[in-house]
Order: C-alpha cells, then structure tokens, then sequence
C-alpha cells in the first residue's frame, strides 16, 4: 500500500480497535506516528536513506519487534507490542483480521508536556533534574555488557565511517541550501578532529569501552514525571533500533546527544552539569575529552535529520521551512563544538 494511502486510512478514527474520537499524525524522517485515545501506532516508512533499510514488509516486521525489545530496557511499561495493519472489506484497520498490510508498534501514549524539552520550555529543567538523569543514565549504561562485537563497532575506522556517513548523506541537502558555506566549514573541521583523536577512540575500542547504547538521547525522547518515584519519574523512549552500528557506540557519543540538545535550545549550563554528573557517576574522565566531538556528531545527525524533512514533500510546507531553520542552527552549532578544540594550525 502506498505510503500517502496508508497515513489516509489510519488517520480516520474507524480504523482503531476502540472508540476514537480524533487521530493524531505526526511524521518523522523515517516513520508516521499516529495518536489515538490513550495509545499510539507507530508504522515504518518503506525508505533505505542509506543509514537504514525499511523497503520491505518483512524487514519493517523485523524492527518492529527490534523496536520493542530493545526500548523496553528504558521504558518497560510503554512499548505494549508490534500489531498488524490489515485490509478488510471494509477498509484498512489495526489489529483486525484480514490481509496484513504493514505492521505497528503499539505503545502507551505518554503526556507531550512530560517531555523534558516541554519541561524546558517552560523554564522547569534544573540543574538537579538534569543531574539526576546523568546518573540513572549513567547507571543504564554501567549494566550494559560489553563484548568483542560491540567494541569492534567502536574502532576508529567505524566511527569515521558513520560521522562521514552523515556529511554524505547531507550534502545533497544542506550542501545546497542556504547554509552551504556553514555545512562545508562543519565538515572541514570534522574531518580534522576526527584525525586528532583516532588514538583515543581506538584506544577504548581496544579495551571494550562501546556498549549497546541508546542511540537517540535527545530531550524529546525523555519524559520526567515529578509526582513519581525514582527511577520510574525519568523515562526514555525512541532508542535506535533500526541499525547496530548507529547503537553499538562509545557511550560517551549516547550521552553527547542529551549534551547537545540541551545547548541547542540555549542552555549550555545545564549541558555542563550534565555532562560533569555522567562522568562523575562512571568515573570516565579520559571519555570527557570526546564530548565536543561527539556533540558536533549529534548536531551534525540532527542537521541531516532536518534537512531530510525539508525535501519530504508529505511533510506541509510550514513545517519544511521550519525544518530548514532548525537545520541551520544545528550545523552552525557543530561547526562552534569542533572549532571549541581546533588547533590554531587547523583553522584554515
């Protein structure tokens, strides 16, 4: 079924198992999200962008159920299973019976001025809260077990492929927009500092630093309840599912995306002391001296994400021009990161 039939079909309230009186559609880069009642479905794009591949009903299966297992390590309560999307005589429904036309994530919906970006937005992220999520954090990522395989993903050579990946990817978007000039700059300086530290980066490899991370720690995938216990008052949803390589990582560049998030949206404080805690907690100060690097990684791929959504033509054209400012300031942010720890010989 055509991409643009299919979000149609399952943003009419008849399509749902239950009473539903409005659906919600949201779209990202990669998926369509629809908002029902107190659940929400998430359905895969049939897209291979080169960093992922959905092209298939089987393999949208696949990563469904990958989608599931591993967000269920963070948020155990939200991620309720992978549903059909089936047709029937009488149109397209989920969790019916019929031919099985895509497949969905099911999940809790959870309350969108609980994310810490909205938390942010309304001036309530403290220096304490964000302190507190670098250490569960922190504790996430010291259970995780470490092995050959994983370390291997975090050797230099793989991790230069994945942050060149992005600039690749992105050059036929921002390299020819507006920001052209700021994106080349970015790229420049990346590939200078990459250079800088591959002693460092395959030194961890080396002694089984990369864990299986997150992947995809921005402020919109936490939400912070204050009436709950902890650690059920913090929970992270949308961990990367699609690819190892983009999840088997130097948890160092997981927690950079959290870094770099809270700097884009103007609070480079509570970046610091965010940062200082999750080193604090797994004694990794050595890690410390990746964070500019990996944080104009993070900026880069939400650079790319950005202008991704500017060329999506199923995406309104509000939302495209907003998508563009945003992806601006993103490679203007990693451009500042990387120009943070230039040597003055390299400026040119």
């Amino acid at each position: 079924m055509e991409l643009s039939h299919l979000i149609k079909a399952l943003a009419d309230p008849t399509a749902y198992p239950f009473p539903v009186q409005a659906v919600e559609v949201r779209q990202t880069h990669i998926s369509a999200v629809f908002l029902a009642g107190s659940f929400v479905y998430k359905v895969k794009k049939p897209i291979a962008p080169g960093f992922l591949d959905f092209t298939t009903l089987e393999k949208r299966q696949h990563f469904c159920y990958e989608e599931v297992q591993l967000n269920r390590r963070l948020a155990p309560d939200v991620y309720l299973g992978v549903v059909p999307v089936v047709q029937t005589p009488t149109g397209v429904r989920l969790e019916g019976e019929g031919e099985v036309v895509e497949w969905a994530v099911k999940m809790r919906r959870l309350p969108g001025e609980a994310t810490l970006l909205e938390h942010l937005r309304r001036g309530e992220v403290t220096v304490t809260l964000v302190e507190m999520l670098a250490r569960q954090i922190a504790t996430f990522h010291l259970g995780l077990e470490p092995n050959d395989r994983i370390a291997s993903f975090g050797r230099f050579d793989a991790v230069a492929r994945n942050i060149r990946d992005v600039f690749e990817q992105a050059d036929p978007l921002a390299g020819a927009e507006e920001f052209s000039e700021i994106f080349n700059r970015t790229r420049q300086l990346m590939g200078n500092t990459l250079e800088r530290f591959r002693p460092l980066i395959d030194s961890r490899a080396a002694r089984g630093v990369p864990r299986e991370c997150h992947g995809d720690l921005h402020l919109d995938h936490i939400y912070y309840f204050p009436d709950q216990p902890p650690p059920s008052n913090l929970v992270i949803i949308d961990c990367i599912e699609f690819s190892e390589r983009l999840r088997f990582i130097d948890p160092v560049a997981d927690i950079a995306f959290t870094a770099m998030d809270l700097t884009f949206h103007d609070r480079p404080d509570l970046a610091g002391a965010f940062a200082n805690t999750y080193f604090q907690a797994t004694r990794d100060e050595e890690g410390r001296t990746l964070i500019p690097l990996y944080t104009a990684y993070r900026s880069s791929v939400r650079g790319l994400v950005e202008s991704m959504l500017t060329a999506d033509h199923d995406v309104p054209e509000a939302e495209r021009n907003a998508a563009r400012q945003r992806a601006r300031k993103y490679w203007l942010l990693a451009r500042a990161e990387l120009e943070s720890v230039t040597d003055p010989g390299d400026a040119r």
